[in-house]
């Protein structure tokens, strides 16, 4: 937007006019308070990310029993055959993973984001169902239905098809199988995205020269949504690197987080063994943020920019013939019953008591709820207390991070979203640990409650600012501009022009962050204390200590419940700034 002012020349001579763009002042960064907020921003990350990953660093190389330090642990640790049996099997893990959630990631992407069907919201909220659900919670569902004594076995013994139990669950392709229903979201909305934003001339083309369906789609859609696919293939790769606890519920602890959690948890009076677990705690970050990088710079790599951008919001729809609309129709009933058996099964436990060798539950009873209700309420408190807690420090450093990212030129302006993101790479079990030996002496703030919402705030950052990253980016810059040329101030502007513009992605962000938050425990389960119990972690402890399993249902159940309804309106009022955040690999 042009910016006229008149000024007298040189040696008095007469007025001259000079013509100025927004665009240019405002790139010039006038106000120091952009400096001043790029510091206090990195100040915080430098405090809260940045030190207590380098006190874990550190600590991994102090040699036990001793005041020396050196590579002694890394040593023993690649030396031994077990802990290399870990890594080996938990980077198995993470291929079977990738390879499975494709399978079956890459036809719901394209049924989702090509054909126009009744239900899309309600399929397209099922479908992200399982990521914001705490993995554990598919898990015991799972045991319950698919177990050794559970529905699917009992049936089919009850009718003679099988004499003996089948092994549907425990062991390596149970554990894939419920981790890829956990991960697939994250294919499908960088994939959806990714089928959406191509333009319809590239395929037309493909067939006009007489390409088939199966080539057109092999030859020049899939590789077109490469960038979209690996933003989130590398998210699940990742996966068995972050996760300890689904693998430690049906029994496979050889994998790398499993025995670091083992080790720093039980043995924590075992130096030895303490130091070795966070060895493998350093490994699978420096694993995860090394693939990570790689993936981002493959990524930069492989973009594709079409000459005549021919898309719509929607992109390209494609009429099916009845048969595969049809079959369309199948496939995603078959996933969405998957989805929905974890809050069915759980929601038929938490209103039974003792569902044990029986296909389903004959006693029915409130019991659990009233337990948690009137003799856990604490628990319930907790988790909203310190997830609100945590939004409330998200949002408050998410909104003008995303400024510092999108509006200005401040040096280190790219390295703090760089820095930021990188925090998706780190497993929860790195903050955690992290936390509790960079916050226990000297600083001891793990000694105060305050220190939960914090590690809440550190884990789940990203999500919020991704949301205002990508909102910032949607946002006409002339529109600020011309706020600013009529004299509001920077704030003044932010308030009145600013956020009621952003406030959809801005309230995708806070629902987003809130869920993930609320369902964490890789990370909170190494710094609560008595008192400071959260509902995941209630649903852990009562799996741990063995009681009755109805209360720990019923607990999951009331998260499914409250995930469901706030993801519903995400869905509603933010599927295109979802894939906005997540589904280009700029992102």
């Amino acid at each position: 937007m042009p910016i006229c002012d008149i000024r007298k020349g040189f040696n008095g001579a007469g007025p001259r006019l000079f013509v100025h763009h927004a665009a240019d002042l405002k790139g010039c960064d006038m106000s120091r308070g952009n400096y001043y907020l790029a510091a206090f921003l990195w100040l915080i990350i430098g405090f809260f990310v940045i030190y207590p990953l380098s006190i874990v660093v550190i600590e991994s190389f102090k040699i036990s029993g001793t005041d020396n330090w050196g590579f002694q642990n890394y040593l023993e640790f690649f030396q031994d055959t077990y802990y290399l049996k870990c890594f080996g099997n938990t980077l198995l893990l993470s291929t079977m993973l990738l390879v499975t959630t494709t399978v079956f990631g890459i036809p719901l992407a394209y049924i989702l984001a090509r054909y126009r069907h009744r239900g899309k919201t309600i399929f397209t909220a099922l479908i992200l169902l399982p990521i914001v659900l705490p993995a554990f919670a598919g898990v015991f569902a799972f045991i319950i239905f698919f177990g050794k004594y559970g529905t699917v076995n009992l049936l089919l013994m009850d009718i003679g098809l099988i004499e003996k139990p089948i092994n549907f669950i425990y062991g390596l392709h149970g554990l894939v199988f419920i981790q890829a229903l956990h991960m697939l979201p994250f294919i499908v909305l960088g994939l959806s995205a990714g089928f959406t934003n191509i333009d319809p001339s590239f395929e037309e083309a493909a067939e006009v020269e007489g390409a088939s369906g199966f080539r057109r789609f092999f030859t020049i859609t899939l590789p077109l949504c490469t960038p979209s696919y690996m933003a989130g293939a590398v998210l699940v790769f990742l996966w068995p690197f972050t996760d300890w606890l689904t693998p430690l519920i049906l029994g496979q602890v050889d994998l790398l987080p499993s025995v670091s959690y083992i080790n720093i948890a039980y043995h924590f009076t075992d130096m030895h063994r303490k130091y070795m677990g966070i060895v493998a705690v350093v490994v699978s970050a420096v694993v995860c943020i090394s693939l990570f990088l790689f993936a981002r710079w493959w990524v930069e790599k492989r973009k594709y920019t079409g000459l005549s951008k021919g898309t719509t919001s929607e992109g390209r729809v494609i009429e099916p013939s009845p048969l595969v609309r049809s079959g369309a129709y199948m496939y995603m009933v078959l996933i969405a019953i998957l989805v929905l058996l974890i809050p069915i099964v759980l929601g038929l436990a938490a209103f039974s008591r003792k569902w044990v060798f029986e296909a389903f539950p004959t006693y029915w009873t409130l019991e659990n709820f009233r337990l948690i209700l009137l003799e856990s309420p604490g628990l319930i408190k907790n988790s909203f207390l310190f997830s609100g807690i945590a939004l409330a420090f998200g949002i408050a450093f998410g909104l003008p991070a995303a400024y510092i990212i999108v509006r200005t030129r401040v040096a280190g302006r790219d390295a703090l979203d760089f820095v930021i993101t990188l925090m998706l790479a780190f497993p929860g079990i790195a903050i955690g640990v992290a936390y509790l030996l960079a916050f226990w002496e000297g600083i001891p703030l793990a000694k105060f409650w305050i220190i939960m919402p914090l590690a809440l705030f550190s884990r789940r950052l990203p999500y919020f600012l991704r949301m205002a990253h990508s909102s910032y980016l949607q946002l006409d810059p002339s529109l600020e501009e011309a706020s600013e040329v009529s004299g509001a101030s920077k704030v003044r502007t932010f308030f009145l022009i600013s956020l009621p513009l952003l406030l959809k992605g801005v309230l995708v962000g806070v629902v987003m962050f809130f869920i993930m938050a609320f369902q964490e425990i890789s990370t909170a389960i190494f710094l609560y204390r008595g008192g400071w119990e959260t509902l995941p972690i209630g649903i852990y402890l009562n799996w741990h200590r063995g009681m009755e399993f109805g209360i720990a249902a019923a607990m999951a159940f009331l998260m499914i419940v409250i995930t469901f309804i706030l993801l519903l309106i995400i869905s509603r009022i933010g599927g295109g700034v979802l894939k906005a955040a997540w589904g280009s690999g700029e992102n």
